[in-house]
């Protein structure tokens, strides 16, 4: 799977309904032609213009956070696409169910 989560937040509502422009947080290792080779086959009917991609830093966590325990450390890459698509291409679906949710 390409999406790892949909970013909804004030900002990304603002992109999506001014430019038409969508945010992702995807696979770190995939750049940005498979990023929208994928999404196109995933959502049928839309058609990508751009896509933009930024890379989060790795951030330390640790497992036992409840506890307060030492416990294993981990960090975690974390990449967000930006897709802007062509005015003539569909809506994505999925934005829209949460639109009608909130």
């Amino acid at each position: 799977m390409v999406i790892q989560k949909i970013v909804i937040s004030q900002k990304s509502r603002l992109l999506r309904e001014k430019n038409n422009i969508y945010s992702f947080f995807v696979l770190p290792q995939l750049n940005k032609f498979q990023i929208k080779k994928r999404l196109e086959v995933i959502f049928p009917g839309i058609k990508i213009k751009k896509v933009r991609t930024c890379l989060y830093k790795p951030v330390l966590r640790s497992v036992n956070q409840i506890r307060r325990l030492p416990g294993k450390q981990y960090t975690k890459l974390r990449k967000k696409a930006f897709v802007e698509l062509l005015p003539e291409s569909n809506v994505i679906s999925i934005f829209e169910k949460n639109k009608i949710a909130n």
